[in-house]
């Protein structure tokens, strides 16, 4: 007879590791799909949280496009005048409607306030810290605050070189006008972008948590590239181009009351000793500059009325409209300027007192 065959030690023990994980394996299967279960909840959680925030973005888009064009005819005491001055284009222009001032008061004026917003634009950029960490903390506030500033800069800029280069009514119905005019309102239409996102920073840094949602970064963006397509395609064009830059401010509504909810909405402390290390950002933020801020992103709300009135029912020149409006706009957005700046600077300073 022959010997009985004998297994070597290692198939051995090969064999009582395969029984042991044939043992377990139910268990393993078990919480492998509880895995796989919490990541496709996970998944699924933030599809619908995507689509949620896409449809608000959308909604809020749509309907705030169509509330900018209902508004005007409908203030009261107003909308006769608004109806005899917002007279839909759709750039198409004609010498019985269509009005377009050319004097060197409207365009001089658009330039200086390019220069002003630019000069403020860099001094946001520049309000940064010494401590890598504070300036990581700041970054995206300047740069938004910056981008806003530049975007009226732009718009200011080509405003004014339309004013003083397309002097015929012929010269608006060209390719060249159209492409001007469409920088030029387009910048203002997609300025509620960063006015959104400079509410989403505020909020972040100096407001209260959880009273008003942050929501996704790019929300903003895209409620910004809705109106500006509104603009490029003529949805706001009216004979009267500087209509146009009406109806685009009116859509920046929800982003100037984000801004001043994420600021108003907080309980700030007493004033302390700015020179003691231990005060932090939000404590350095003055109360004169956040007055400075509120007023700076309603003030020209009164604009909307007051235009209509004023070139309808007074003997003011359309100059004389036009250099009255520069001028308002320049302390409004010159206050717009300095607030941010003033808080790009309070996060600066407490980064700075933190690295000594």
């Amino acid at each position: 007879m022959c010997a009985p065959r004998t297994e070597s030690n290692g198939k051995l023990l090969e064999r009582v590791a395969l029984d042991i994980s044939t043992t377990s394996s139910p268990q393993q299967s078990v919480m492998d799909e509880q895995k796989m279960g919490s990541s496709d909840e996970t998944a699924t959680g933030a599809v619908v949280c995507f689509l949620k925030w896409l449809f608000l973005a959308a909604a809020l888009s749509v309907s705030v496009l169509e509330f900018s064009l209902w508004f005007p005819f409908n203030i009261p005491g107003v909308s006769s005048a608004a109806i005899r001055t917002y007279v839909p284009a759709g750039y198409e222009y004609d010498l019985e409607n269509t009005l377009f001032d050319n004097t060197p008061w409207t365009y001089n004026t658009d330039y200086v306030l390019t220069i002003v917003m630019t000069i403020l634009a860099v001094e946001c950029i520049r309000s940064n810290a010494t401590c890598e960490k504070t300036n990581a903390d700041s970054f995206r506030l300047r740069i938004y605050s910056a981008a806003l500033l530049i975007c009226y800069a732009v718009s200011t800029l080509a405003g004014g070189w339309s004013h003083q280069h397309f002097t015929s009514v012929g010269s608006l119905n060209t390719l060249k006008f159209r492409l001007f005019w469409i920088v030029c309102v387009g910048n203002v239409s997609f300025a509620s972008c960063y006015m959104g996102l400079i509410g989403r920073e505020v909020q972040r840094i100096f407001g209260v948590k959880d009273a008003i949602p942050l929501g996704p970064v790019w929300c903003w963006p895209l409620y910004g590239l809705y109106m500006f397509g509104a603009c490029a395609f003529g949805y706001i064009s009216f004979k009267r181009p500087a209509c146009d830059i009406f109806i685009a401010g009116i859509t920046q509504f929800p982003s100037t009351f984000y801004c001043l909810g994420a600021l108003g909405l907080r309980t700030w402390p007493s004033s302390r000793d700015s020179t003691n290390a231990k005060v932090t950002a939000i404590e350095r933020v003055r109360l004169l500059y956040r007055l400075v801020y509120y007023v700076g992103f309603i003030g020209n709300a009164p604009l909307l009325p007051l235009y209509p009135i004023l070139v309808q029912y007074t003997s003011w020149s359309l100059a004389g409209v036009n250099t009255f409006l520069h001028c308002w706009l320049m302390v409004m957005w010159g206050m717009q300027g300095l607030s941010l700046i003033h808080l790009c600077r309070c996060i600066s300073a407490a980064g700075n007192d933190k690295r000594r």
